[in-house]
């Protein structure tokens, strides 16, 4: 019985080492985490980075069973996938299913079912936190800004000519609610509109704690208070 135990002991810690390695077979066997074929190339001549942060930064991919794998990724907004770099250098652009947590400096993220005709049908999002009856997260995006086209064109001259398309921040929070993701609104006027809180208590919360809609901090107190009242 003994050797038995010693047995299955010995299996699963050579499992947990093999598990973190990058290799194909160990990150992929367990149907959360899925290959991507091409990686998306980007126009070199768009100023900005389509990355939430062009670096690779430590992070781990954290999954339902306890298991995490460690190394180097970052995340492509424009794709809404993520990237690991191996020890080799290969970057390998994967996709997560809503199993899967991935944590890089600290955040944690997760592809949520957003299901809006506006705002696509997924959508990586960061939580900022997560409670029984509301929830906040972050959706980091950006967009491509093309440039203001000048009044006057002088090629010879160089007058007129114009800057380079760029890539911007266009980021905004969600509240979650009953399965629902609502876009925070940046004005007090538009969140009354949206019905989900009572206007009385939102109106004595707004006194005491100075709401700003366009701080997270502020946001997070909020969704304390009506998870709670």
């Amino acid at each position: 019985m003994k050797k038995i135990i010693f047995f299955i002991f010995f299996i699963n810690i050579i499992n947990s080492q093999n598990f973190t390695e990058l290799t194909e077979q160990n990150l992929f066997r367990g149907g959360n985490v899925f290959l991507i074929d091409k990686m998306n190339s980007y126009d070199l001549d768009i100023d900005g980075t389509p990355y939430l942060n062009p670096d690779f930064d430590k992070g781990q991919i954290k999954f339902e069973n306890g298991n995490t794998y460690s190394g180097e990724i970052r995340i492509d907004l424009v794709a809404q996938n993520f990237q690991i770099k191996g020890k080799n250098g290969k970057i390998t652009p994967i996709e997560v299913n809503d199993k899967v947590k991935i944590e890089i400096n600290g955040n944690q993220y997760k592809l949520h079912a957003i299901n809006s005709t506006e705002y696509g049908e997924i959508g990586i999002l960061r939580e900022c936190i997560e409670l029984e009856n509301i929830s906040l997260h972050y959706f980091p995006r950006k967009k491509l800004q093309k440039p203001i086209e000048a009044g006057i064109s002088a090629p010879t001259s160089g007058y007129g000519k114009t800057d380079n398309p760029e890539w911007k921040d266009d980021g905004f929070y969600f509240f979650q609610i009953n399965g629902k993701y609502l876009r925070v609104p940046t004005k007090y006027k538009k969140l009354l509109e949206l019905n989900i809180f009572d206007e009385e208590k939102l109106k004595t919360f707004r006194k005491k704690n100075k709401l700003d809609l366009k701080k997270e901090d502020k946001l997070i107190e909020l969704v304390k208070y009506f998870n709670d009242n």
